[in-house]
């Protein structure tokens, strides 16, 4: 019996192991990058901020493709909770804040905190939603696979 498990080992390391790292080696390393939309909140939520994560979430989801494919996330972020402190530091977070993250590999290379979404009134959805796809559109320019024209 032990024979057989040490042929078994014989047969792994000469054939089946120096296939595996041809195939790695062959398979081309492809940095991944992806734009994180990052929604911030705190325990206490109004009324006007539940309208910006919707209209914020909206203007994500005009990007069905990326999302899918993965070069598009959305994140909602309680920043009031222990392990989520740090992101009001890394961004300047001064209250509820919706943020761009280019990210590869998982470092940041860019982000982008879109202050001006506090000057949107109510009746302002759509303005808004478009600043933020537009946004997204730029960010995604930087990612790979085809270029990003207009959300859908």
């Amino acid at each position: 019996m032990q024979q057989l498990h040490k042929k078994i080992r014989q047969v792994v390391m000469l054939l089946i192991l120096p296939l595996f790292f041809v195939v790695l080696l062959s398979t081309p390393s492809q940095a991944k990058t992806q734009v994180l939309v990052q929604y911030f909140h705190g325990n206490v939520r109004c009324q006007t901020c539940l309208s910006f994560e919707a209209w914020s979430k909206k203007a994500v989801d005009g990007f069905p493709v990326e999302l899918a494919d993965g070069r598009l996330q959305w994140q909602l972020i309680n920043f009031d909770l222990p392990e989520n402190k740090h992101y009001i530091k890394d961004y300047t977070l001064a209250d509820k804040s919706l943020v761009l993250v280019l990210e590869e590999d998982g470092k940041i290379i860019s982000w982008k905190n879109v202050e001006e979404f506090w000057g949107f009134g109510e009746d302002e959805e759509q303005k808004f939603v478009s600043l933020v796809q537009n946004l997204i559109a730029d960010y995604l320019k930087n990612t790979t696979g085809e270029e990003q024209g207009k959300p859908e």
